[in-house]
């Protein structure tokens, strides 16, 4: 037998006379078999009554079934989130028909003939008319039989998005006063095709053809609001009357209706620069790596400093080119090259080389010692992501298919699909002091008659590869990024340094899973706290979520444009996984833990608080083994700098400006050219195509030509040129 509750809403199912709508109990007794039902519909009447065993038997034959209804939108509030003054009308209104609904006898008011003069006497009582007795009582009778259900509703007032009405005469906006005296120069009541004129003209500024909103507004009044002329007629047709004109305030307004902030940003900045700085960031290049090894990133930048050459330093080489490979999961560099070549796919495959093989000998090879522990990098990644420079070619592809790795190619203009590679440049920077060994580059402009920073050039190619080499084991020790590690990192007290994770993962030959159950939850028990809405997501007690809400309206990037935003969330603490919020209809949604997370799954919230504090703490003995590395990192800076000066202070011949500045081309190319006959390049990284013998007696020719200066007496011939520069 179906079991009936009190407040159970009934709702047919097949064609009955006594059920055509939904219909809500509102009291039973089983003594005297009766059930009262109330009709919720829009217009409601009076309860009614009928046998509680004929409904019943309704239900056995499945003529009505129970339903569930979603309270108004109204009544989904807590207690915190009403005011006073719609707690005030609730109680005011409750007072009103409480005496009626909490009687003596239980269902008195449903008694025959009880209704009608229990009503009329609450109204004498109260002073107030029947109608509004029953009309509150309607009201909570058919929201539930609840308090709040005495809340004023004004969900849909307002009319949100419709347009205003204004009354014949009346203009909109605040009057006009020019030196404190009312001026008739009102607004227009814009009309349809005043506003598709407004949308025309605010769409040069929303696409970046004008560069003002103010310049736009120029452009529509020239073009839709003035008089028209004879065609032929070269006179400049005349502006209409001023209360002819939509105002600039209405223009922008109409305007950033038609093109919200996310349009006109993206419009104005172009879609490679919305997508390089303005994007949503949903996620970290790290999502879906399964370990260290799994992503390589390769990128070249032209080091800020000027080269001398090892054999002569009075010989400007330029600025060298420092290439740099990074795994993607635990930040650690593991090749690097140092050079004159490119950025080309030559240098590209030094550094690659660097990164497959040991490290000792090429640290020994730079006056660097370290034992293997110290830079523990020599495998070969899966993929390698990298520019078009350098990884579109044959060779690049013939290598990479060879070795089984899969190449990446970045699209041009889009430094942030390697950020990691790219920052480390900056990290480096900072590290090795470059901008303030002799020969760095100044950011600023030389002013007349300052000295020229090339021509303290100190540091020869050898000299500074040892820096960069110390920098980089200096960088891989000590650059400390808690977010990298995972929840078994933490749990075996991994240092997040990039060798810390690198070691761990090493040793344990993880990867990581990411796996995620789905659980219903009752929302109106959980606790809620605020939040923040940044470009990253939704960051709650320090934990990023996504939800499909904030991606389809852009709330990310508009918080990356406009600054961070406070959010209501709600959250169950037995579990990080995941989060809700409510929309503008209040209902709730669901915000999963963003994938780059995942450390987080299966911890509380209370410990994974305890946690992030914990982790972000440096012990004493890490701040005094990095500060010692640090003043061991200057020492060996200052060591190759005082070195390099005294280096160059033994030269006697004097060289004047002209001479050390003059002759950099050429310079370059002979160190480049010695550079290359003492670089070592593997049998397979060599071409498999034989030169020409032509080629090779051209060389022969040429060498025996121009002698061992042949660099010069080349570069002296080529300003010989008809056109060149002498």
């Amino acid at each position: 037998m179906p079991y009936l509750n009190i407040n159970d809403v009934i709702e047919p199912v097949t064609e009955t006379s006594e059920f055509q709508q939904l219909a809500r109990v509102l009291w039973l007794d089983t003594i005297s078999d009766q059930v009262v039902l109330f009709n919720i519909v829009k217009t409601p009447n009076k309860p009614w009554v009928m046998r509680l065993s004929e409904l019943i038997s309704f239900l056995d034959n499945g003529d009505i079934k129970t339903a569930t209804i979603v309270p108004s939108p109204f009544m989904l509030r807590i207690e915190e989130d009403i005011s006073e003054k719609e707690k005030c009308s609730r109680d005011k209104n409750w007072l009103r028909i409480r005496d009626l609904i909490e009687t003596e006898v239980p269902g008195e008011i449903f008694q025959p003939g009880a209704m009608g003069r229990l009503i009329t006497d609450q109204a004498i009582k109260c002073e107030i008319p029947k109608k509004t007795i029953y009309r509150l009582l309607y009201r909570y009778w058919m929201n539930g039989q609840v308090r709040n259900a005495l809340l004023p509703d004004r969900f849909n007032s307002g009319g949100p998005g419709k347009p205003k009405q204004y009354r014949v005469g009346k203009k909109p906006g605040r009057k006009a006063h020019f030196q404190g005296v009312e001026v008739d120069t009102q607004s227009k009541v814009l009309t349809e095709a005043d506003k598709n004129c407004i949308k025309v003209g605010f769409s040069l500024f929303a696409t970046g053809k004008v560069g003002t909103i103010a310049d736009a507004y120029i452009k529509m009044l020239r073009r839709f609001y003035t008089s028209k002329t004879l065609p032929g007629d070269c006179m400049e047709p005349p502006l209409l009357p001023a209360n002819e004109l939509p105002t600039a305030r209405q223009f922008a307004y109409w305007g950033h209706k038609a093109y919200d902030d996310i349009t006109v940003l993206r419009g104005r900045g172009g879609e490679r620069n919305w997508k390089k700085d303005h994007r949503p960031l949903t996620g970290t290049v790290r999502d879906g790596l399964r370990g260290p090894c799994h992503l390589f990133e390769i990128d070249a930048t032209v080091a800020d400093i000027y080269l001398v050459s090892r054999y002569n330093r009075d010989w400007v080489i330029g600025r060298p080119v420092v290439y740099v490979v990074i795994d993607t999961f635990s930040g650690m560099i593991t090749g690097v090259y140092v050079g004159l070549e490119g950025p080309s796919w030559n240098g590209a495959r030094q550094a690659l080389f660097n990164a497959f093989t040991s490290k000792k000998d090429f640290c020994a090879d730079n006056g660097v010692d370290i034992t293997e522990d110290d830079w523990p990098c020599h495998h070969l990644p899966h993929e390698i992501f990298a520019d078009r420079g350098e990884m579109l070619g044959q060779a690049a592809e013939g290598l990479a298919s060879g070795l089984r790795i899969n190449l990446g190619i970045a699209p041009p203009y889009r430094p942030d699909w390697k950020a990691i590679v790219e920052s480390s440049f900056k990290v480096l920077n900072v590290t090795t002091q470059i901008h303030w060994i002799p020969g760095a580059v100044r950011k600023r402009n030389k002013e007349r008659g300052e000295r020229d920073y090339r021509l303290d050039a100190t540091l020869n190619l050898a000299e500074f590869t040892k820096i960069i080499v110390q920098g980089i084991l200096h960088y891989n020790k000590h650059n400390r990024q808690p977010d990298r590690l995972t929840k078994e990192m933490i749990a075996d007290q991994v240092e997040p340094t990039p060798i810390g994770i690198w070691s761990w993962a090493l040793r344990n030959d993880r990867i990581d899973e990411n796996s995620q159950a789905d659980e219903l939850i009752y929302l109106h028990l959980l606790p809620r706290d605020r939040g923040s809405i940044q470009k990253g997501g939704i960051k709650f007690k320090g934990m990023f979520y996504i939800c499909d809400l904030a991606v389809e309206q852009n709330w990310f990037a508009r918080a990356r444009h406009r600054g961070v935003s406070s959010i209501l969330c709600w959250y169950d603490p037995n579990s990080t996984e995941h989060i809700w919020i409510q929309n503008n209809q209040g209902n709730f949604l669901r915000g999963d833990l963003r994938k780059s997370e995942v450390r987080y799954i299966g911890y509380r919230f209370d410990e994974v608080i305890d946690m992030l504090a914990i982790i972000k703490q440096e012990s004493p003995d890490s701040k005094y083994t990095k500060l010692v590395s640090k003043v061991s990192l200057d020492a060996e800076i200052s060591d190759v700098v005082k070195a390099a000066k005294q280096d160059k202070l033994l030269k006697t011949e004097v060289s004047t400006k002209s001479e050390k500045l003059g002759n950099i081309r050429s310079n370059r190319a002979s160190e480049r050219l010695q550079e290359r006959k003492e670089s070592f390049v593997p049998d397979d990284l060599r071409s498999s195509v034989p030169p020409r013998p032509d080629a090779i007696i051209s060389a022969g020719v040429a060498e025996d030509y121009a002698g061992a200066r042949s660099a010069e007496v080349f570069d002296l011939l080529s300003r010989l040129r008809p056109g060149a520069k002498k």
